[in-house]
């Protein structure tokens, strides 16, 4: 009688509280079997998709297997509800879920939202997401496929950490990749697994061309990228953000527009780089090289004017009026250098190593 008598308070109790004895409000199953659970957000008007287990977020036991397409709109006691959300750890621990669509009408996915998910090998992210929460795909160790679209902002730290196995992430839209906010390398799906390869519009990048109308490339954005051996910066980038190109070990050719002002530290780092193509070296000589290491020259050894001809003998132009920190650092190829009467600075390691 003790017993019931609890437990009877404790239902009145989470009745006038509206606790909840399960962690989630309600379970709907899906067109292809699989039961989903919610909860109700946005004053009940919208729907999150929210973990299985009573206790805890951690879903050792979790019935949900399989390959999961989270539809966009429940219908739930004659109520249709619009999915907008993938809470924090809603898939946590899922080791038999193997592929998971995440439909338009979600906008985010919270913070390790399918960590450790052992069994997942490829996702499908739709086009309304803005922002992948920290650590979301952490040690998701079977993962070898990954759809991001151009709606993604911003991807928080570690959110693709321990992910060894991914050989492909597909995108629609470079200017859209290059402006995404990345936590840190491991917020990289290229990170990893040393042979992660990018494909727009399901054809594979090797020489990417960032579009004009790209005003900076941010940190991280292409680190790890296996396979990529030429890279071309417009006119219009104005930035190269902390190791934007570290570790593309492949990469061998990069041509740098005029209107670069700051290149970050260890952009090229790790990298392969023989040419440096260099169109205007006037604006070259005005580039804030945040370290020696950010400077391309320092890799490659070698400057081009053009895809063929090499510059040996450097001439600076006469509108030149200073020579940046390290412009010309390790250039160990050239030969001569002419600066005019209009030069009146020359900053530190300008031409340090140039052997």
């Amino acid at each position: 009688m003790k017993h019931l008598h609890f437990s009877i308070l404790l239902a009145v109790f989470m009745s006038m509280t509206g606790a909840k004895a399960w962690a989630y409000d309600i379970a709907v199953k899906n067109e292809d079997g699989v039961t989903l659970y919610y909860n109700y957000i946005n004053d009940s008007k919208e729907l999150e998709v929210t973990y299985y287990t009573k206790s805890s977020f951690y879903n050792e036991n979790t019935p949900i297997k399989g390959d999961v397409n989270i539809p966009e709109t429940v219908i739930y006691l004659n109520r249709q509800r619009k999915v907008t959300r993938i809470r924090e750890h809603a898939f946590d621990n899922c080791s038999g879920l193997t592929s998971v669509t995440i439909p338009n009408s979600v906008t985010s996915i919270g913070v390790s939202a399918f960590n450790h998910c052992s069994g997942l090998t490829s996702v499908t992210i739709g086009n309304s997401v803005t922002s992948i929460g920290a650590w979301a795909f952490v040690s998701c160790g079977r993962l070898t496929s990954v759809t991001i679209p151009n709606s993604v902002t911003s991807i928080g730290k570690g959110a693709f950490s321990e992910c060894h196995s991914i050989i492909e992430v597909r995108i629609s839209d470079l200017e859209a990749w290059c402006n995404i906010d990345f936590d840190g390398y491991a917020s990289n799906p290229f990170n990893g697994s040393k042979k992660t390869h990018l494909y727009l519009n399901d054809e594979e990048v090797k020489d990417i061309i960032i579009p004009e109308g790209v005003t900076r490339i941010r940190d991280h954005a292409f680190y790890e990228l296996e396979g990529l051996t030429s890279v071309t910066i417009p006119n219009s980038v104005t930035s190269i953000g902390f190791r934007a190109f570290a570790f593309c070990r492949s990469l061998t050719s990069v041509t740098i527009g005029n209107s670069l002002t700051t290149i970050g530290e260890d952009v090229f780092y790790e990298c392969s780089l023989k040419k440096v193509i260099v169109k205007d070296i006037a604006a070259w000589c005005n580039i804030d090289f945040r370290y020696f290491s950010a400077n391309p020259l320092y890799y490659s050894h070698c400057l081009y004017s053009d895809e063929n001809t090499e510059i040996t003998d450097l001439v600076i132009p006469n509108s030149v009026t200073s020579i940046g920190y390290s412009a010309f650092v390790s250039c160990s190829d050239l030969t001569s250098v002419t600066i005019p009467n209009s030069v009146n600075t020359i900053g530190a390691y300008a031409f340090s190593d140039c052997i």
